[in-house]
């Protein structure tokens, strides 16, 4: 398969967020929410009420050691994909994550910086294994046992709400979210931004021009997920507003250098009470147009899900629709996670043209006396896809177009299901463990992503240290 979506698009990231051992408790939360995963949540804040302004979190700071902290998250990471015709990939590899995040110094602009310490073991797999190990120079997987590198590291200042960062870092947005879907997850350099200075409202924007791509150890040039094309630099812009917990609007948009210009909208609303029932209804958009010295060639892409979900206490179900209104494939930024359509699924669903339905159950089992234990299982299928503009159009880029020397087309579907298990206290509070079962059928010999079976195991330590 071309790649490996995130585990199920709704499972978000394993651990997103600046800090990805105390975003530990977030991450199975996900499993068994609607499958439009990705809700970005603004960073943690002091309670106001609706007539207060947001309190100044600089106005708190105690000092650069005093306010530090020192996280660390162990992980199991076992992966065996059998690619029906294309051979086998197996893998286990081991995956620590130590890193310290110093407070603010005091005074109106506070300074601070974060490092980390990125390692992994490997127990199985090798080459032909791909990102699931150590990369080689061949862009394979290399015979590697270990290996280590700073994975994170930024120096930061902070004024009221506002942060701002610079270095490589693990983003927050809908274009850089990492794909954290390995060992250990990718980080990209550059600066961030994130202002709450605005209740209800957070804005965000940043810049970056490289990543450190799983599997790999040194900083290596952006790329296109799937155009392959290099982008020198990728800028964003946007924010997400919040009304109580019903209401949810995202507006974002980016640049990527001399390939593409890409506006993102989101809007989630629920309405009822999961003791009867209660719905939500969400909306994700993206127009794509080339720029510049339009590297990729021409892009002019709409492309759209629609979802609805229903919880009734244990209980959600959700069916979702999805359409590419292009003769372009839908893309975005190389290692991340920065799909947010409904059908992002094990695979995306994103060729030119494609239509595509899902749907999914979840159950939490907390309902039924088992906190901390979820089930999830869907299905999709997608139709409709054509390259044939592409492919036949004469230009450099038709050979992406083209699967067995024919454009893009024909019918697929998948199913999934994952069971996993967060402990809810004690001194293992939020370690977790989560299987998963991918099963996608390539209908067609044209189709870019083959029949495969993945299964998946993820055992998840996180450590709080100080």
């Amino acid at each position: 398969m071309k790649k490996q979506k995130r585990s199920l698009a709704l499972s978000i990231l394993l651990f997103s967020g600046f800090m990805a051992a105390t975003a530990a408790a977030h991450a199975d939360e996900s499993d068994t929410q609607p499958l439009s995963r990705h809700t970005e949540m603004p960073p943690d804040s002091p309670p106001n009420t609706e007539a207060d302004a947001p309190v100044s979190n600089q106005s708190k700071a105690q000092g650069f050691i005093e306010d530090s902290h020192l996280n660390m998250l162990f992980r199991s990471y076992t992966e065996h994909d059998d690619l029906k015709g294309a051979g086998k990939k197996d893998a286990w590899v081991l995956g620590a994550q130590a890193v310290f995040e110093s407070g603010y110094t005091k005074g109106l602009i506070g300074l601070g910086g974060d490092v980390s310490l990125f390692g992994a073991l490997k127990l199985n797999g090798g080459q032909g294994a791909g990102n699931r190990v150590h990369v080689g120079t061949d862009g394979g997987g290399s015979d590697q046992l270990a290996w280590a590198y700073p994975g994170v590291w930024d120096v930061k200042a902070r004024v009221s709400n506002t942060v701002l960062k610079y270095g490589q870092q693990l983003f927050d947005n809908p274009f850089l979210v990492p794909h954290d879907n390995r060992a250990l997850p990718p980080t990209y350099r550059g600066f961030s931004l994130a202002s709450d200075e605005i209740k209800n409202l957070t804005l965000k924007a940043g810049t970056v021009d490289g990543v450190i791509a799983r599997g790999m150890t040194t900083v290596t040039g952006l790329t296109s997920e799937y155009g392959g094309t290099h982008i020198s630099r990728f800028s964003y812009f946007g924010g997400e507003w919040t009304h109580g917990e019903d209401t949810t609007v995202s507006l974002y948009g980016s640049v990527a250098d001399n390939v593409w210009q890409q506006y993102y909208l989101t809007a989630t609303q629920s309405i009822g009470d999961p003791k009867s029932i209660r719905w939500t209804g969400s909306l994700n958009y993206y127009y794509t147009g080339a720029i510049g010295d339009k590297l990729q060639g021409s892009i002019n892409s709409n492309a759209y899900s629609l979802a609805l979900a229903g919880t009734h206490g244990a209980h959600t179900v959700q069916f979702a629709f999805q359409q590419i209104a292009s003769d372009q494939t839908f893309d975005y930024v190389g290692q991340s996670a920065g799909d947010y359509l409904s059908n992002s699924l094990d695979v995306d669903y994103n060729q030119p043209h494609e239509k595509s339905v899902s749907l999914s159950y979840s159950l939490n089992l907390k309902e039924y006396g088992l906190p901390g234990a979820k089930f999830l299982v869907w299905g999709a299928y997608g139709w409709d896809a054509d390259g044939s503009a592409m492919a036949n159009g004469g230009t450099a880029q038709a050979a992406n177009y083209l699967v067995n020397g024919k454009p893009i087309g024909g019918t697929h579907y998948e199913i999934g299901v994952i069971p996993s298990y967060t402990v809810p206290d004690g001194k293992l509070k939020n370690a977790s463990i989560k299987f998963l079962y991918m099963h996608h059928h390539a209908n067609s010999a044209y189709y870019p992503d083959g029949t495969s079976d993945v299964y998946r195991l993820l055992v998840n330590i996180p450590v709080n240290v100080f």
